[in-house]
């Protein structure tokens, strides 16, 4: 149980960003000539627009691009200066503690987050966001407390992948039921958390049920094609439950579609076994 909690721990750290909408791409190497014309031409506004709240704004804007693009120092100088200009604002704070959160700056995150909520008690994204931080921090009942808060609030657009947070807080603690039962309700969820089957494939696995196990990551694949993770797990566990010709052409797609990753080495050194 101890080496799949560790592999969730991780996946549960992103998916408190996607719940602040901070995932995105990172820029491409094409595009560096004319980021640095946009930075010199920054840099001439600052002069001109410090104090003005709504250069705040135009700050906030450059922080969230620059956590999508996983540049997390970047967009934490840039939320700190429009907390700044403009004092006082939750989505900052909440901006702030992602930062944090993903360099694992945990008590740094956490205060944040506990700002960012001082300021609007109902501020949902900031309260689940303050959940994932203390799981980090193995405060699995504080964790609790707050996935649960989150989910009484039926407006919230993100309610499976709490449902998924959640699953892991009870799944750290060796309650696997609670942890298998919240899951379940992450992959029936109009959008399905792909991790939550990967869980539940693991769960099962564990328990001896291995149809049940790869059936689970069959269903992932088709829905998530593009998660190569999914595709290697499963054609893992094709070769541990003795199926290696199954588990062949899972273990191929892995190397041709991330060539050079570490995915496609794995995926390599299990094919040249067979």
């Amino acid at each position: 149980m101890k080496a799949i909690v560790s592999i969730l721990t991780t996946c549960t750290f992103a998916l408190g960003v996607i719940f602040a909408g901070a995932v995105g791409h990172a820029s491409s190497g094409a595009d560096d000539k004319k980021s640095k014309k946009k930075q010199s031409k920054t840099s001439d506004t600052k002069t001109t627009t410090a104090g003005d709240p709504l250069y705040a704004l135009t700050l906030m804007r450059q922080g969230s691009t620059l956590l999508q693009q996983d540049q997390y120092s970047e967009a934490l100088l840039r939320f700190e200066e429009a907390d700044k200009i403009s004092p006082g604002n939750a989505t900052v704070h909440n901006m702030i503690g992602l930062c944090h959160l993903n360099m694992q700056q945990h008590d740094r995150a956490l205060a944040a987050f506990n700002r960012a909520l001082d300021l609007i008690p109902s501020y949902t994204d900031a309260q689940n966001n303050r959940g994932v931080t203390y799981l980090a921090l193995r405060q699995y009942r504080l964790a609790e407390v707050d996935f649960v808060a989150v989910l009484s609030d039926s407006t919230y657009p993100h309610r499976w992948r709490v449902y998924y947070n959640l699953g892991m807080t009870y799944l750290q603690r060796d309650q696997l039921g609670a942890a298998e039962e919240n899951f379940r309700r992450a992959i029936t969820a109009p959008q399905p958390v792909a991790d939550a089957y990967l869980r539940l494939s693991q769960l099962a696995h564990i328990q001896g049920h291995e149809t049940e196990a790869v059936d689970l990551l069959e269903e992932a694949h088709l829905r998530f094609p593009e998660r190569t993770e999914v595709t290697l797990q499963l054609g893992q566990l094709l070769l541990e439950v003795g199926r290696p010709n199954e588990a062949r052409p899972y273990l191929q797609e892995v190397i041709s579609k991330e060539p050079g990753s570490e995915r496609a080495e794995e995926a390599a050194q299990l094919l040249r076994a067979l």
